[in-house]
């Protein structure tokens, strides 16, 4: 790949990631966590599809092609994180430890183990001392800021501050929007891969898309029915022809495959230097 080619990929993942990122704060997910999972990701990608045809894949292979240390490989092996479970992953959000620490250090719980009410002025033994013990160097008024958003915490009289909650926990989507997050997303890149990375003699898959710059906002709220009442109806023309194709289920292990099609609407404002003739 040119140094070209490079360029044009960073400038590619740095906007993809942005509405990625954003979903993933706006749940509560922090850099580390990401962190955690694109490791995972790139050394399940290379065992599975960068070892030489009939080699077997090894963690030094592994960590050459990804950059990952050997011993990061090998944990990663034996401990997939592809369940995510909550009590092996996370935290790293600060304000999810200034919660937890709340809930479990004697000097901010009372006899019973419940969370003390914490005074906002105390720099020794209120809540100012809990987030320096558990958050660092960020000031209390941020973490205080950001525990009030998600309602975290509640204040009381002569300014003090309760926990209303154990969790971190910003307003979420159901979760099967979230799943659908992944699933969409993965089938739209898969179809760019597919496209990037074929050989002369694989067909490409179909991916299209029509945009201008220069729309008069004024009409969108037409466009906006116009792409709804079409699009479902040629999706609806397709899922037919596909339900008309499913395998036989008379045939034992017939051969399969997951296919389809999808159709999105977007809407933002335009890019710099972006024109139509880049799509």
């Amino acid at each position: 790949m040119t140094e070209s080619a490079h360029q044009w990929l960073a400038r590619a993942c740095h906007r993809l990631l942005r509405p990625l990122v954003r979903i993933l704060l706006r749940h509560g997910i922090a850099y580390r966590d990401f962190s955690e999972i694109v490791r995972a990701v790139y050394a399940e990608v290379a065992r599975e599809s960068f070892t030489p045809p009939g080699r077997r894949p090894t963690d030094a292979h592994v960590a050459v092609v990804t950059g990952l240390t050997r011993k990061e490989v090998k944990r990663l092996r034996e401990e997939p994180v592809e369940e995510f479970a909550a009590d092996h992953w996370g935290g790293a959000n600060r304000a999810t430890r200034v919660l937890s620490g709340w809930h479990r250090d004697p000097d901010f719980t009372n006899d019973r183990g419940e969370p003390c009410h914490l005074s906002l002025d105390d720099e020794a033994a209120g809540f100012p001392a809990l987030v320096k013990r558990y958050s660092g160097d960020i000031p209390a008024s941020a973490i205080l800021e950001e525990l009030e958003r998600v309602a975290a915490v509640a204040r009381g009289t002569h300014n003090t501050l309760s926990v209303t909650q154990r969790a971190y926990v910003p307003a979420g989507s159901d979760p099967q929007s979230l799943r659908m997050l992944g699933s969409a997303s993965h089938d739209l890149l898969s179809t760019l891969e597919h496209n990037l990375a074929r050989t002369d003699g694989d067909r490409p898959y179909f991916q299209r898309t029509v945009f201008n710059t220069r729309v008069d906002p004024r009409v969108l709220p037409v466009f906006h029915r116009l792409v709804a009442t079409q699009g479902q109806q040629f999706l609806e023309t397709l899922d037919d022809w596909l339900e008309h194709h499913e395998a036989s289920d008379v045939e034992a292990n017939p051969p399969v495959v997951r296919t389809g099609v999808g159709i999105y609407y977007f809407e933002d404002a335009a890019h710099p230097g972006e024109h139509k003739d880049d799509d």
